[in-house]
């Protein structure tokens, strides 16, 4: 069965998504209203729920946050088509989901999942913030003033990510990224999860309180210049590595 609605973006502030375990795709097209396309077994789609009400278009699954008893639905796959325009904060949450969302701008972007897999890209954003619990998450070509990235236990990979401030949080997962040169401040908390950054930059000030976790620094120089980005790392086991970009 297939469901689609279609919502003039003219009319809407804000858009929540929260599916339980459904998959997600969430992307910007050249097209003038929002479009939401469902594809699933008759039982599922019919009960989806869709509605707008004072600008905010809320779709939502009946499981979600409430159970994950699939026993009367098989499969649904949701996507929601946006304007290139669109420039509205986005909620988007799935329970155990795969959840994909591109080429999205907005001032305020949050996606989450607890065990489905995330991956976002070319998203731009006053603040961003990308959270799993288990799921690996995986971003790239990503802009925003403030990024927040929160992982229990799922790895993150993060590529070609520009972002003035940072705030990583991780219990068990392991961190790899990619900063852009512009950043002033990364804070870094981890229990056991390992970071590893990969940077243009030359020198970088570096603050560590670790238990015993080891920092490795390899083609980028320490500095006590305040002014310079700032990376803080706090951690109990975790280890903190730097790498520099050799250039030919």
């Amino acid at each position: 069965m297939e469901r689609n609605e279609s919502f003039a973006a003219a009319e809407l502030k804000e858009m929540h998504v929260r599916l339980a375990w459904a998959q997600l795709e969430v992307y910007a097209d050249d097209i003038e209203n929002v479009q939401v396309i469902a594809s699933g077994d008759e039982h599922t789609v019919s009960e989806l729920r869709i509605n707008v009400e004072d600008g905010l278009l809320l779709i939502e699954q009946p499981q979600y946050g409430i159970s994950l008893d699939i026993t009367h639905g098989h499969w649904m796959e949701l996507c929601v088509r946006v304007p290139k325009t669109w420039d509205h904060p986005l909620r988007l949450n799935t329970i155990s989901g795969l959840l994909r969302a591109k080429g999205l701008g907005s001032e305020t972007i949050a996606i989450e999942t607890i065990a489905g897999d995330l991956k976002a890209s070319q998203l731009t954003a006053g603040e961003l913030a990308l959270k799993t619990t288990s799921g690996t998450l995986h971003g790239k070509q990503l802009i925003t003033e403030k990024l927040t990235i929160r992982t229990v236990s799922g790895n993150v990979q993060l590529q070609d990510v520009s972002a003035k401030t940072y705030r990583i949080t991780s219990v068990s997962g392991d961190i790899t990224m990619e900063p852009g040169t512009g950043f002033e401040q990364m804070d870094i908390r981890t229990v056991s999860g390992d970071f590893a950054i990969l940077t243009e930059l030359d020198a970088l000030h570096v603050t560590v309180r670790t238990v015993s976790g080891k920092k490795i620094l390899d083609g980028v120089r320490q500095t006590d210049d305040e002014t310079a980005p700032s990376v803080r790392f706090m951690g109990i086991s975790g280890d903190l590595k730097i790498t520099g970009k050799r250039t030919a």
